[in-house]
């Protein structure tokens, strides 16, 4: 008895609630909702509930250790910080329901910054209310909705009240914090020691691989000039385009593709990149992920878009000894603009003339070479044509000569190689299923720091916001 005594009184004092009393009343609360007839969704939520109010407590008891054992030193620079106040009070909001903590702060000479440094060890940020959890849970529900849209998922998944604004606060801090993260693997481009940290990262196998870049881009809607079109209309002014390019690339190795029972092909782990920042940016992105996915240790590297002239630009000046492949499916739309023009839209005459081109293209060693001289055989042999549809011989000549050395879908195909960029338009479409949402706008600055957010998660680097999600080996 006396032992119990002392036990209670040493609980008390810790501030931490007595789990035996606390299970004698969930467990009368139960009995009460289930004598009633409650189903287990209400049994699920009130013992949800009453677990939080155990765990808030003890939360609390254990941020204030972290608290009070933490040195007074810059967490940016190592150095000793000169003390102005201890015991200064912050209020947190977490899942277990909003706590208080006290910690002390003081003064960095070097940063010149007042600065706590328990806020920086547990995890939260200036002038922001959320526990990391909640900060996670916040930058998950906006990637997956509109922040307008998700308070009410949220509170029915986890039982948290989170209001639009907040959500979005959070998510969008969360967001410029992995536009940093990624701004800082780019910078390490710029430096040989820094190419080979970005290698290092890379889980490449011992055995030869290789390595497949796909490039593309898709629109996003922005905000520009809103409600301003019918007076610039009116002014003369020029009226800005709502749509704008994400420039958007992923990479994996070859061996990382494979085929459901049913045969729809997937591929088990790839890095992401996208950008609003121009061609520029995101060349420097895609190399920077690419040494991470492997680029120094691969075998082979093999660059694979449309036709388009800013990738091939692109392609030539960070992946030139990659062999370049033109995806097979827009080849065969040019072939069929020709059969079309020449006997007539979708005719028996079109298909077999274009059946026939595209097996040279898939079948012969230089297929590309025969169609090319069958566009001209056609163009220097028939006097009946029109000038439209020299016109289109002559586009769809120059158009097959230019990308010529990317039509070896012959050898591809021996290799098992992808002959399409099925992979990159799988990527812009997961990405258009958050960014291009019916009635969904946009700013630069936003969409730039939640595609960062997004790419990161994508490409598994999550724990570098939130180290509690890092999983164990």
């Amino acid at each position: 008895m006396l032992k119990d005594i002392e036990d209670s009184v040493k609980l008390a004092q810790t501030g931490l609630p007595n789990a035996d009393a606390w299970m004698d009343l969930l467990r009368t609360k139960v009995e009460a909702a289930a004598m009633n007839g409650s189903d287990m969704g209400a049994l699920e939520k009130l013992i949800e509930q009453s677990v939080k109010e155990l765990a808030r407590p003890i939360l609390r008891y254990g941020a204030q250790l972290v608290a009070d054992q933490q040195q007074m030193r810059c967490p940016h620079c190592e150095s000793e910080l000169l003390v102005e106040q201890h015991q200064r009070k912050r209020t947190v909001k977490t899942v277990f329901g909003e706590i208080e903590i006290n910690r002390s702060y003081g003064r960095c000479k070097r940063c010149d910054k007042r600065l706590y440094p328990a806020d920086h060890t547990l995890g939260l940020h200036d002038h922001a209310p959320a526990s990391p959890r909640v900060q996670e849970i916040s930058s998950l529900a906006v990637l997956r909705a509109p922040a307008s849209q998700a308070p009410e998922d949220v509170r029915r998944m986890t039982g948290l009240d989170i209001g639009p604004t907040t959500l979005h606060r959070e998510a969008r801090r969360q967001g410029d914090r992995a536009l940093r993260l990624r701004d800082a693997d780019v910078a390490l481009t710029d430096t040989l020691k820094g190419v080979n940290a970005l290698s290092k990262r890379s889980q490449a196998p011992e055995r030869p691989f290789t390595l497949v870049i796909e490039i593309d881009a898709w629109h996003i809607r922005e905000r520009d000039c809103w409600g301003e079109t019918e007076e610039r209309r009116k002014k003369g002014l020029e009226i800005p385009s709502r749509w704008h390019w994400v420039y958007t690339g992923t990479v994996f190795r070859l061996d990382q593709r494979g085929k459901t029972v049913s045969g729809r092909p997937f591929i088990t782990e790839r890095g992401y990149v996208a950008t609003r920042q121009g061609v520029e940016a995101l060349e420097k992105q895609l190399y920077a992920e690419a040494l991470q996915r492997g680029l120094c240790q691969a075998q082979s590297v093999l660059v694979l878009a449309d036709g388009a002239i800013w990738i091939w630009n692109l392609a030539e000046n960070r992946f030139k000894h990659a062999t370049h492949r033109l995806d097979l499916w827009h080849a065969t739309q040019h072939i069929w603009a020709v059969a079309n023009d020449l006997y007539g839209s979708d005719t028996p005459e079109a298909r077999q003339w274009a059946h026939e081109r595209i097996s040279w293209l898939k079948r012969r060693k230089n297929g590309v070479l025969d169609v090319i001289n069958s566009l001209h055989e056609i163009r220097n042999r028939l006097d009946d044509l029109t000038s439209k549809q020299r016109e289109t011989l002559d586009g769809q000549i120059g158009y097959f000569d230019r990308h010529k050395g990317r039509m070896d879908y012959k050898n591809a195909k021996a290799l098992d190689q992808p002959l399409g960029s099925g992979a990159m338009e799988s990527t812009c479409a997961q990405y258009q299923c958050r960014f291009k949402r019916t009635g969904q706008f946009w700013s630069l600055d936003g969409d730039e720091a939640f595609l960062a957010l997004q790419t990161l998660h994508w490409n598994g680097r999550w724990h570098l916001l939130f180290p509690h999600d890092r999983k164990k080996e």
